[in-house]
């Protein structure tokens, strides 16, 4: 039986003074004994590598285990999570299949209970990471998200508490492709590959992954996005040079960009007129249509395809309401009534009242923004022609 062997990394590698000061040896002791019942133990420090987080790795008996810690210092609610989806890329990349990853909580200056940070331990579960001492810390018991449906109500509803933090969103498209939209600066990219690992181990969808432009930033850190694409996810580059290509040629622009947006500002995909939630049949449809956008000769390209994009210029709704605005069967008023051609009677009359319950749009869909928008689009649709649905 060999002596229980630590590979220390990351920011204890070129300090190694941290180790003592946050690594100590009554800590690398507790981690050993829980893990092989042993307190004897040898350290090394690895040199090597650039952000792999937080990270113990300690070899016994032929079985790796890979051991992210916490920080210290809550400075924000993303920071206390940077260091762990660094180690669980690490772990993914370990081609001995005799591991396991656990986590391991030093003593947190501040409150890890709130919301966002039990959706994000329910995540880390779900990627099979096992926590060593969370009873010491935790009054919540923590559990594995089950399905993926559960992840979509809980970020959602982790979104509404902390309204505009959100990065990263989930959803189901026409294919029934599941759907991860997830920014790649700062934080938001290490929320973004947690989130791809987790999904992955509990759905049967085919994955894919739109990586939103931040800045300069295209795309996830090489070491994480290759992990992802290692596992059959299907990873695409939101460019705006491509989607500018695409707002030349089609006029109904299927852009990553635009249902993040729209995903950021209203959230999960829900008819704005029935209420159908059903994401395979919810579009991103635009208030102000983008083959009237290339018209308007007082905006640049530039101008055109932010206008195309701002999610502040769009509704989410079911394929049969999407078309009845397509083609000014429906108008919206400005002052948010869904309106119906007059010449619409009888039986159609019916059939459209019958599938159209929501007949004044939420009040949380307005700003200037998308007001300007509506008349815009108004502008050329005459309200004589209109009645009001009730």
């Amino acid at each position: 039986m060999t002596t229980p062997h630590f590979t220390i990394k990351n920011k204890f590698q070129k300090r190694p003074e941290l180790y003592e000061d946050i690594l100590t040896k009554d800590i690398l002791g507790d981690v050993c004994h829980r893990l092989t019942g042993r307190r004897d133990f040898t350290v090394t420090f690895d040199n090597t590598g650039y952000n792999i987080g937080r990270l113990a790795i300690l070899e016994y008996n032929d079985v790796i285990n890979y051991v992210s810690f916490s920080e210290f210092k809550i400075e924000s609610r993303n920071s206390f999570f940077q260091s762990f989806p660094s180690a669980l890329v690490k772990y993914h990349q370990e081609t001995n299949p005799n591991k396991k990853i656990y986590f391991y909580f030093l003593r947190p200056d501040s409150n890890i209970e709130t919301d966002y940070f039990l959706f994000m331990y329910r995540l880390m579960k779900t990627t099979g990471t096992i926590f060593l001492n969370e009873t010491d810390y935790l009054t919540t018991v923590l559990t594995p998200f089950n399905t993926v449906s559960d992840i979509i109500v809980q970020r959602d509803l982790n979104r509404e508490r902390n309204r505009g933090n959100a990065s990263s969103y989930v959803t189901v498209d026409e294919n029934d492709t599941l759907q991860i939209f997830g920014k790649t600066y700062g934080a938001n990219k290490y929320e973004t590959t947690l989130l791809c690992l987790a999904i992955y181990e509990i759905t049967l969808y085919p994955m894919e992954l739109y990586e939103i432009q931040e800045g300069e930033l295209k795309q996830l850190p090489k070491d994480a996005r290759n992990v992802i694409l290692s596992l059959g996810i299907n990873v695409i580059t939101s460019d705006l040079i491509l989607e500018r290509k695409e707002f030349e040629v089609d006029d109904s622009l299927r852009s990553p960009t635009y249902t993040y947006n729209l995903l950021e500002k209203l959230g999960d995909k829900k008819c704005a007129f029935c209420g159908c939630e059903i994401p395979q049949i919810i579009q991103g449809a635009h208030v102000w249509p983008v083959s009237e956008i290339k018209k308007d000769e007082t905006l640049s390209q530039d101008e055109k395809l932010a206008c195309a994009l701002d999610g502040e210029n769009g509704i989410w709704l079911c394929q049969n309401h999407h078309k009845l605005l397509d083609v000014n069967i429906f108008r919206i008023s400005e002052n948010g009534r869904v309106q119906c051609r007059s010449e619409i009677k009888g039986l159609n009359m019916s059939f459209l009242k019958n599938i159209t319950k929501q007949t004044q749009l939420h009040d949380s869909i307005f700003s200037e923004k998308f007001t300007d928008y509506l008349r815009k689009r108004n502008r050329n649709l005459k309200e004589s022609l209109y009645y009001e649905m009730v």
